[in-house]
């Protein structure tokens, strides 16, 4: 199943944690919660957790990257426009008064692969975690599945590819156009490289699926369908958002 790893410093702006907005409550539980097949007993979670609430206040003093090169800010201010009527509801709204919706889109409306959604339903760990330690003991946190996905702040866009929860897409601009996302691709071995006009990763089409470092949207969890919106987007719209998240 296809998972890519969140911007951090989207934490200070979130209710929830994970894709789906499963883990509520105390987040220096839910951070360290992946850490419990070290963790002994009771005991050493409490001292793993008292330290987690350093860690969890440095994840949100963290700042989104600035975009290091020129925008065109009169075509940014244009998408800036779109994005206001076409995005904002979900993603948010940015500037001197920001706001964030934490809003949990459902899988049949959003349309991205729902196996992980499906799986943040349907485990048995929601059950364990709810009747363990993590959920019984202050400060509580506990499991709260919703068949869908969050819909993520936009800080610092740019520098945050793959695109989609599992990594399916390699750009921005192929999130705001389906047509052009490759069904099977390849990064370009050299991690420096980046697409500075796409937004995203430089990367090499593929006629096919099989080896290591191919991404293969065929397969189950790592599907790159869904969020459909930027479809409905002329193409002079669609640069101009572009450049609009640029400086997000």
């Amino acid at each position: 199943m296809g998972s890519d790893i969140p911007a951090l410093w989207h934490l200070q702006k979130k209710n929830a944690l994970y894709y789906t907005a499963v883990g509520r409550g105390d987040f220096t539980k839910l951070l360290f919660q992946a850490s419990v097949l070290g963790i002994e007993d009771s005991t050493a979670a409490r001292l793993a957790q008292e330290k987690f609430v350093h860690i969890t206040a440095w994840i949100r003093s963290l700042e989104p990257p600035v975009y290091p090169k020129a925008i065109d800010q009169e075509l940014a201010s244009q998408g800036e426009a779109v994005f206001t009527e076409h995005c904002s509801s979900c993603h948010g709204t940015y500037g001197e008064e920001e706001t964030y919706p934490n809003k949990v889109v459902a899988v049949y409306v959003i349309g991205t692969d729902p196996l992980y959604a499906d799986y943040a339903v349907d485990s048995k760990i929601v059950d364990w975690y709810n009747k363990s330690w993590f959920a019984t003991s202050a400060p509580q946190s506990w499991f709260e599945p919703e068949h869908g996905y969050i819909a993520p702040p936009l800080d610092g866009i740019w520098a945050t590819a793959p695109y989609f929860h599992n990594g399916a897409v390699p750009d921005l601009y192929s999130v705001l156009f389906s047509a052009a996302r490759p069904a099977y691709w390849e990064r370009s071995k050299d991690s420096k490289d980046f697409n500075w006009k796409e937004i995203g990763w430089l990367y090499e089409a593929k006629s096919s699926g099989g080896g290591r470092l191919t991404y293969d949207t065929t397969l189950p969890g790592y599907a790159n369908t869904g969020h459909y919106y930027g479809d409905k987007l002329t193409e002079d719209e669609r640069w101009a958002v572009l450049e609009y998240l640029k400086g997000l």
